[in-house]
């Protein structure tokens, strides 16, 4: 998306804004949904545009496997 939106303007640009949870989901008859799916879609609303924004328990079960930095923005 940093690519496509090279050059284009602000109000033609699109963001993504992803929420990660851990948690359980169902599937029934191709629908998601559950506690898992929930928190994830209300964090995706936390998250700045082009952002990522995950849950404490997705944080604790990633780090130390990947080289990135978090930033805690506190209880919601």
């Amino acid at each position: 998306m940093a690519r496509r939106n090279a050059g284009v303007p602000d109000e033609k640009r699109i963001e993504f804004r992803i929420g990660i949870n851990v948690g359980d989901i169902i599937i029934d008859r191709g629908d998601i949904f559950g506690d898992g799916v929930n928190v994830a879609a209300r964090l995706e609303g936390l998250a700045k545009p082009g952002g990522i924004c995950i849950s404490e328990d997705a944080r604790r079960q990633v780090r130390g496997k990947f080289d990135v930095t978090f930033e805690d923005v506190g209880e919601r």
